[in-house]
């Protein structure tokens, strides 16, 4: 695969600017300059040429003087304008008086193809111009003057054009042109840019595509490839560990388990089986946060408010065991989107466990889909601290230090929540009870109630 050089784009893009630049700047002054002719007159580099140009033939043969637009100009404007065309034949065509002093030189002047006689700019009888010229009548000698040809005013025009419209196109080039090119030479860093946001630091075997960068970046992004595939390695080191411990910690447990249950009843027996419990709730959520993170998502259709029905007839036994009245209601008659449904179980779950062992074994738990498809569930238990709602997220976080809790539950709900398109608020101050509410940032199918007739 051949990668481009940033430094042949900068070079290829200013080249051709400046290329565009010169081109255009000679054609405005060219064009310009094609205008700058003083009004009604025309300056010695035309003035010939439209006296030629006035050279008519008719049918038989007659060489006449029909003035081109231009010329008539001169002759209206200048009435000290004159001219003879001498021509092959020997005839000639006159318009105007001939000075004297040009008249009995004449012979002697018209014997050289070109000559020039320059007086003063405001003199135009001692100007004059003898140039042998093709017209309609063939080759002729043409002696003109009259009029004031000097050159001056046009080089003048001229030359500040030529200086001024490439300044100015410069300029242009300057503050547009330059940004322009210089944006579309790095346009491959903003690809880069674009290609880095879309890694997903969860999925595994993320890399930077090389396509189409330059060589320049090529070597930076083969770098972060390499990390990438490092930080691969040392997550799945980190989660078969996590995973081997887990199961290795099970059967100390179990053991110890069957040695505690086998001890006379006292306070140290009851202490040995909390921490039983906790351990074995600690291992269970280690179990269950690897196989989702390491689990392939699966996207299917879901149905929430059957989910959630099932979750709270699931957990209702529990619940009414330990003191609490539970409840489901929704405002909707369905709920679909697309996700895991056993992730979302699982967190569905974790909400209700987590108000079951922190709800002061009082009260109702209530578990409501709104009109928006929100997801809320509710607990008159003991509440938690305004100051601590940033924090109970947050793996092995615990509320309460001397609970049986792992401190892992509602972090594996917001990790599948989010990768839901869902976002948790929580509401709650000590005394009030604790509301989660589960806000969906992606689509929902909703089926409105139907009403009854």
């Amino acid at each position: 695969m051949s990668h481009h050089s940033l430094r042949g784009r900068f070079t290829l893009g200013f080249i051709t600017l400046q290329l565009v630049t010169i081109s255009v700047s000679f054609g405005l002054v060219l064009y310009i300059a094609t205008l700058s002719a003083p009004r009604g007159a025309v300056p010695s580099a035309w003035y010939p040429q439209e006296i030629s140009k006035s050279v008519t033939v008719d049918h038989n043969g007659k060489a006449a003087i029909d003035p081109t637009p231009a010329l008539k100009t001169v002759m209206d404007e200048w009435p000290t304008s004159w001219f003879v065309i001498r021509l092959a034949d020997g005839s000639t065509l006159r318009h105007g008086e001939m000075p004297i002093d040009i008249a009995e030189n004449a012979a002697f002047l018209t014997s050289f193809r070109s000559v020039e006689l320059r007086g003063y700019v405001d003199a135009p009888d001692r100007q004059a111009t003898i140039d042998t010229m093709s017209t309609a009548a063939g080759e002729a000698t043409v002696l003109a003057g009259g009029v004031s040809m000097s050159l001056y005013q046009l080089v003048f025009v001229v030359g500040q054009i030529t200086i001024g419209v490439p300044a100015l196109i410069l300029l242009v080039v300057t503050l547009v042109g330059v940004p322009w090119v210089t944006k579309w030479s790095l346009r491959s860093l903003r690809q880069l840019t674009e290609r880095l946001n879309r890694i997903d630091i969860e999925a595994r075997r993320g890399v930077v595509d090389e396509r189409g960068l330059p060589g320049e970046l090529l070597r930076v992004v083969r770098e972060i490839n390499l990390a990438l595939n490092r930080l691969d390695a040392g997550f799945e080191k980190t989660e078969r560990f996590f995973i081997n411990a887990a199961h290795e910690l099970r059967t100390p447990i179990a053991i110890v388990q069957v040695r505690a249950d086998s001890l006379p009843q006292s306070d140290e027996k009851l202490h040995i089986l909390r921490s039983i419990k906790r351990l074995t709730a600690i291992t269970n959520q280690l179990l269950d946060m690897e196989r989702y993170r390491q689990n392939t998502p699966i996207s299917q259709d879901i149905e929430l408010t059957h989910l959630l029905s099932k979750v709270v007839a699931d957990l209702a036994p529990f619940a009414i065991s330990e003191g609490y009245d539970i409840s489901f209601d929704t405002n909707v008659f369905k709920v679909s989107m697309e996700g895991d449904s056993e992730a979302l179980d699982r967190a569905f779950s974790n909400l209700v466990r987590n108000a079951i062992q922190y709800g002061g074994g009082r009260g109702d738990i209530a578990v409501r889909v709104e009109a928006d498809g929100s997801v809320v569930i509710s607990d008159q238990g003991v509440g938690i601290a305004k100051e601590l709602h940033s924090r109970i997220f947050e793996p092995f976080y615990r509320v309460n230090p001397h609970g049986s809790g792992a401190g892992l539950g509602l972090s594996m709900v917001s990790e599948i929540i989010e990768k839901h398109g869902g976002v948790i608020e929580l509401g709650s101050s000590p005394g009030q009870g604790s509301v989660f509410a589960i806000r969906w940032r992606n689509a929902l199918r909703i089926e409105k109630r139907r009403q009854e007739p």
